[in-house]
């Protein structure tokens, strides 16, 4: 049984880290890859690896990285290593991705991604869980959101993801459910 690449998409806002942790939980060969950042951590937040920018570039130029995506002023940097390796062990290697830089991914891996497209339950919960934190002081995470939003219900993005979840509060548990059991589907094909 082949394992697959994980990926969950969706705005700001919808879950996605919660989801993450909530699936590790669920089975423990979900890997997490932790992304290296160009920021501190957050509190409470243990599963990036901040450095700075001028090691970042270091490692980037010896192909540590499978590639360093851009969002909101923090650069984000996917390492190669972890991947290869959760793939080499029967693990199932599991990130959040931008849906903007799905074509790295089917390049890099085709045939091997299992795509979640997340979604907020409504505009309104999106707006209370962007401002819940000063993540978003100039309102460009809620704008950048809607707009994914926007071209997600209009098909712009269904040739990408292999399903879609609505991100209900307090469903945690039900939706990584609903999420593995697909995953484990098509592992198994």
């Amino acid at each position: 049984m082949a394992s697959k690449f994980l990926l969950l998409l969706g705005p700001s806002g919808t879950g996605k880290s919660t989801v993450i942790r909530e699936l590790r939980k669920l089975d423990g060969r979900f890997v997490y890859i932790s992304p290296y950042i160009t920021r501190k951590l957050r509190e409470g937040e243990a599963d990036k690896i901040p450095l700075s920018e001028a090691r970042m570039d270091e490692m980037d130029s010896r192909g540590e990285f499978l590639v360093i995506n851009d969002l909101y002023g923090i650069r984000y940097a996917t390492p190669l290593t972890p991947i290869i390796e959760a793939f080499d062990s029967g693990s199932f290697p599991l990130l959040d991705w931008p849906i903007s830089r799905m074509d790295v991914m089917t390049q890099a891996f085709p045939d091997r991604l299992f795509v979640i497209y997340l979604i907020p339950p409504s505009e309104e919960v999106l707006r209370i869980r962007l401002g819940q934190d000063e993540r978003d002081p100039t309102g460009s995470r809620l704008r950048a959101a809607l707009q994914e939003l926007a071209d997600f219900q209009n098909g712009a993005y269904d040739h990408l993801f292999d399903l879609s979840v609505i991100a209900h509060d307090n469903q945690v548990s039900q939706i990584a459910q609903s999420i593995y059991s697909p995953y484990l589907k098509a592992i198994r094909g």
